[in-house]
């Protein structure tokens, strides 16, 4: 039950890393391989640009995690009573973005897979790239009602301990 319950906090952090680690790993070994030996390898570019890719779509579901996802707030600054409501507001629509486009991305995945188109250096399947999308999108909306079922709970929560004390 430990393992479950560190890996709900920390699973996107921990891919969101790993990305960044290798990431610069690889920019490292490039720029080594371009200074020192005069010799560029073709294909950690393309990795480190795939990595990125696959690093922003996992922080869409950090970012709904902890609530610090880009927003433009000045309702809120303005109106301070607005904020929990807009709050919602917001989610919903990250809700139903995120519902709707998991139906395209599967369709531009499905298609990529049938048509066994690669990337040009590495010859990696593209549908492992925009595979990313689709992580992302359902990643942000297991947080997205894992977060108002929280909620929920911690409302159920205080309300029977008013009642009780």
């Amino acid at each position: 039950m430990k393992v479950l319950r560190w890996l709900d906090k920390h699973f996107e952090e921990c891919i969101m890393f790993a990305n960044l680690w290798i990431i610069v790993c690889l920019s490292t070994i490039q720029i080594i391989m371009r200074y020192l030996f005069k010799n560029s390898l073709s294909w950690p570019e393309e990795m480190n640009r795939y990595l990125f890719i696959w690093f922003a779509y996992i922080g869409l579901s950090y970012a709904v995690r902890y609530s610090c996802h880009t927003r433009i707030d000045i309702f809120e600054t303005l109106v301070p009573k607005l904020k929990k409501g807009l709050s919602v507001v917001c989610d919903l629509g990250l809700l139903f973005f995120s519902v709707y486009m998991i139906g395209p991305g599967w369709t531009v995945v499905s298609q990529l897979h049938a048509s066994n188109q690669t990337s040009s250096a590495m010859s990696l399947p593209m549908y492992v790239v925009y595979f990313s999308l689709l992580a992302g999108l359902v990643l942000m909306l297991f947080r997205l009602v894992q977060k108002y079922i929280l909620l929920l709970l911690a409302a159920r929560k205080h309300k029977k301990e008013v009642t009780d004390g």
